[in-house]
């Protein structure tokens, strides 16, 4: 079995985040892990992914580097706007107004923002924020 103690290259290190996140790869590694350990993976859309929907948030919505509150703030999406989402990923699941749920939105945060991810409870729509099921990142 591969474990992070013996990753040598940039490419390994990248490969062994992708086998970490579906639970294929033991991080044996003190300190193996980033700062925010409980915070899944992030999921970047492939280059072929060409559609974009439209999003709208409910409320003023943080904008992260990742799908989970533990990931830095980039930006902030304001109510009232309409801004241009990619894909949805599953993340850190978020309660908030009695919704709950765990999916978040891979979505462009304007000029000299660029993109991020949104948690879906606060974009209007249905679970996905309107995206369609064959949108995952």
């Amino acid at each position: 079995m591969v474990t992070l103690t013996h990753l040598k290259t940039r490419a390994e290190a990248a490969a062994a985040g992708t086998f970490l996140a579906a639970g294929l790869l033991a991080a044996t590694a003190p300190g193996a892990l980033a700062a925010t350990p409980a915070a899944p993976a992030v999921v970047r859309p492939s280059s072929a992914a060409s559609d974009a929907y439209t999003v709208a948030p409910y409320t003023a919505v943080n904008l992260r580097y990742g799908p989970g509150s533990g990931y830095q703030w980039m930006s902030t999406l304001q109510f009232g706007h309409t801004y241009t989402a990619y894909c949805w990923v599953y993340g850190e699941t978020v309660v908030d107004n009695g919704y709950r749920n765990n999916i978040w939105i891979y979505t462009y945060g304007g000029r000299g923002v660029g993109v991020g991810y949104a948690s879906a409870v606060y974009l209007r729509g249905d679970e996905r924020a309107g995206l369609p099921a064959s949108a995952q990142c």
